[in-house]
């Protein structure tokens, strides 16, 4: 049984169905290069087109050897005939001169591999004549444990069958039941997992084949041999098979390997989980994790750069960390992000990400990032070839952003709260980003004035995690909205965001945003609005404070994910908003779609918020991003122009605006350049 379990959070959609360490390539690769020529020779005789799985053959298919969840409404009765299976795969890899054929099904639950076969041999020979199940498991260590299965049928009436290690020993507490059919039998048979020590843990990522051996040659499911595991077809289980028909196949994935992959226990549960990355598409498979029947999968919006898998946040079990880059102007900048699965029935979330990396020719600027456990430090390094006058970037705001050689900050330390790696600590440095303005290289602007080189970012009140300041109002804020004291607020800050440079608390509680402190009406009431956008809470992904408009207060921006019908399918908006506090009211400045996705296609817009020309304020700079699965030709809608709406439009790849650029104008961001 395979469903879709719809979520979208962050850019992050969690849908139905699919450690150690790997960069894009990884260990596998160097390992799979030491093969190569030894290979090459045995691909030759087997079918093989191609050591990289081009040619015909497909990397996976969902009517291959696979592993689907045993189903109790159909148990298998293990009396050797296959009535209640499901339906068998065809064996059509010929070596040799054998005339037999075989059909096989794999069934698993929490405790055994069960095995049904239909052999086809008139000349069957009991004891000798077998089926070989191959299964190569992944290991967090980028390698595999390989396990070769016998599985001897008996002669019906007169011999029992065995299941046995390749040709050798028994196995322990595994069953095998023939039973005679014309022109040759079939069989059912039971495996113990304990049999199969890496299997316990891990049921994703599997590669291997079934094969029927005779006198005459072999007849399998698939290439390949135990000596060469990542060469075997992959043998996907329920999550993956689901993956497979809802996103492999409508991206062209399924005839080649992923481009970095890894096994680790993201839940902490005991059962590891496959982590897979297709030209920037992750993917999260497990066959406990999401209910064993589900998948994860993210579009990174970028290039990978490298995937790994440890146990950063200090929970039980291990973090993916990403590092991913994408072009911006002329530049490519680099992000580290920490996914975090807290728990087996929740899509992961982006813990924590960080810019670490611009680069532009022989121009950079790398970020230091330590990860401890529950702990990340990042810090400023020397740049290369740049410095304060000539750094003309703009400034992330979807992500932390980098820090800056000549900015105030030289070290920030990040700590995990259970839900997110908060800032914990900042160490300073003399800001050494001009204050006054200093002449380009192309001399004065058109009305004789100096043209400021870099403009200095503006600053924002500090940022710290909430306290009390005035709790009783929340209680207040509590009895009037009905809100439980036991509803924990999804983001609390203390900042200064209205009246006089006493800070207030700033909450997002549902999807109500709430101040309220001792400088804050007076210190006798509070403010509160509904996100109305945002159908529920879990839509709102974060609620940020950075003064955008230069008045020395803190304006909030808030990220979240609007859903629209279309058609058959929903809409997923990702937007950004932002919002002024004064004692009166919080009032929306600005509002921008960022991303889109229907069905697995997406198209990602980039939003900067780029230092004014006054050094004063911020600008917010839009721009084209990249399309996933989308192209001019296929995607539904035209591109809106800007100021046409409440909310500005997201800017398509192909829709003609290279970028719009927003200034403050007193009361609200409005366009002032493209």
């Amino acid at each position: 049984m395979r469903l879709s379990v719809p979520g979208f959070a962050s850019g992050l959609a969690a849908l139905v169905a699919c450690g150690g360490a790997g960069d894009a390539g990884g260990a596998r690769s160097a390992q799979k290069a030491r093969d190569d020529q030894e290979f090459a020779a045995y691909a030759a005789t087997h079918g093989i087109q191609s050591l990289e799985g081009g040619g015909a053959a497909p990397y996976v298919s969902a009517d291959g050897l696979r592993l689907e969840r045993y189903d109790k409404a159909r148990p298998v009765k293990l009396d050797g005939v296959l009535s209640e299976w499901p339906a068998l795969v065809q064996a059509t890899v010929t070596t040799g001169a054998t005339k037999s054929a075989l059909k096989i099904a794999l069934q698993y639950d929490d405790a055994r591999l069960y095995v049904g076969a239909d052999i086809t041999d008139a000349a069957f020979v009991a004891g000798k004549d077998h089926v070989s199940l191959v299964l190569a498991v992944p290991t967090p260590d980028a390698g595999y444990a390989t396990y070769d299965l016998g599985f001897y049928p008996g002669k019906p009436g007169e011999t029992e069958g065995a299941v046995r290690y390749g040709r050798k020993g028994s196995v322990a507490g595994a069953k095998i039941v023939e039973a005679p059919e014309a022109g040759g039998l079939t069989f059912e048979a039971t495996v113990p997992w304990s049999a199969l020590p890496e299997a316990r843990v891990t049921r994703v990522g599997i590669h291997g084949l079934a094969a029927y051996v005779d006198d005459g040659g072999a007849v399998a499911t698939g290439p390949g041999d135990a000596d060469h595991p990542h060469d075997m077809p992959w043998v996907p289980s329920e999550s993956e098979l689901a993956l497979i028909e809802q996103v492999l196949s409508a991206k062209g994935y399924t005839r080649r390997a992923p481009d970095a992959e890894l096994v680790a226990d993201l839940t902490g549960d005991g059962r590891r989980e496959r982590v897979a990355v297709w030209d920037g598409t992750l993917t999260i498979c497990g066959d406990a994790y999401l209910g064993g029947t589900a998948f994860f999968v993210r579009d990174l919006g970028g290039e990978l750069v490298k995937l790994e898998a440890r146990d950063v946040s200090g929970r039980r079990g291990s973090d993916v960390i990403v590092r991913r880059k994408q072009s911006v102007g002329d530049a490519e900048r680099e992000v580290l992000e920490v996914l975090s699965a807290l728990s087996a029935t929740a899509a992961p979330t982006v813990t924590f990400a960080h810019e670490i990396a611009v680069r532009q020719s022989d121009r950079r600027i790398d970020d230091a990032v330590r990860l401890a456990r529950g702990r990340i430090e990042v810090s400023v390094e020397p740049p290369t070839h740049w410095d304060a006058l000539s750094y003309k970037e703009p400034i992330a705001s979807d992500v932390e952003p980098i820090l800056l050689p000549w900015g105030g900050v030289r070290a920030q330390t990040y700590r995990f709260d259970g839900a997110r790696f908060s800032k914990a600590r900042e160490a300073t440095q003399r800001d050494r980003t001009p204050a006054t303005f200093a002449v380009a290289s192309g001399g004065a602007g058109g009305d004789g004035a100096p043209v400021l080189a870099h403009p200095p970012e503006p600053p924002t009140p500090k940022v710290t995690r909430g306290g009390d300041l005035r709790g009783a109002l929340l209680d207040l804020y509590r009895k009037d909205r009905g809100v439980p004291a036991g509803v924990a607020p999804k983001v609390d800050l203390q900042v200064q965001v209205a009246g006089d440079a006493q800070p207030e608390r700033v909450l997002l509680l549902g999807r109500d945003v709430v101040v309220f402190g001792p400088g804050f009406k007076g210190g006798a009431a509070y403010a509160y609005l509904t996100l109305q956008q945002f159908a529920s809470a879990s839509d709102i992904t974060d609620l940020s404070a950075r003064d955008l408009t230069g008045d020395g207060n803190a304006d909030l921006v808030v990220r979240g994910v609007r859903h629209v019908s279309h058609g058959p399918g929903t809409v997923d908006e990702e937007t950004l908003f932002a919002y002024q506090v004064d004692d009166d009211a919080i009032t929306r400045i600005f509002g921008i779609e960022t991303g889109r996705e229907l069905g697995g296609k997406r198209v990602q817009g980039l939003v900067q918020f780029v230092p004014s020309s006054s050094g004063k304020s911020f600008d917010i700079l839009a721009a084209p991003g990249r399309a996933t699965g989308w192209t001019e030709k296929t995607y539904p809608w035209s591109q809106d122009a800007p100021g046409s709406g409440p909310v500005e439009p997201l800017l398509l790849p192909w829709g003609g605006i290279g970028s719009v650029r927003y200034s403050w104008n007193g009361s609200g961001f409005a366009r002032t350049g493209g």
